[in-house]
């Protein structure tokens, strides 16, 4: 998300801040007095603008927006784990009705 705010959107860009994040974990420990509820405010303040405006899940269309939906939505009203995980179930069980319809 840094990173495409800076202007890159190469894969090497994603590679250099995923090393860069291993690189750092084990001096995260610096982080943990810090209070959740400051931490939280960063991570929403960085994603508002696509949580008030879900303009890729506006764009989706048939299966995928379903999946995209549901998955937003399971998200929000459980956990993020739970959200996700149902998600990618929910994109399996879809995706084989979808190979049915192709071929049918």
């Amino acid at each position: 998300l840094v990173s495409r705010m800076a202007g890159t959107t190469s894969q090497m860009a994603c590679l250099v801040t995923a090393l860069f994040w291993i690189y750092m974990m084990p001096y995260m420990s610096v982080m943990s007095p810090t209070p959740k509820a400051a931490l939280s405010a960063v991570i929403i303040s960085a994603v508002v603008k696509s949580v008030v405006i879900p303009a890729s899940l506006l764009d989706l269309s048939g299966i995928d927006s379903v999946v995209g939906w549901g998955t937003g939505i399971l998200t929000a009203v459980t956990s993020p784990t739970i959200g996700f995980g149902s998600g990618v179930i929910l994109h399996i069980v879809l995706s084989v009705f979808r190979t049915k319809e192709k071929t049918a």
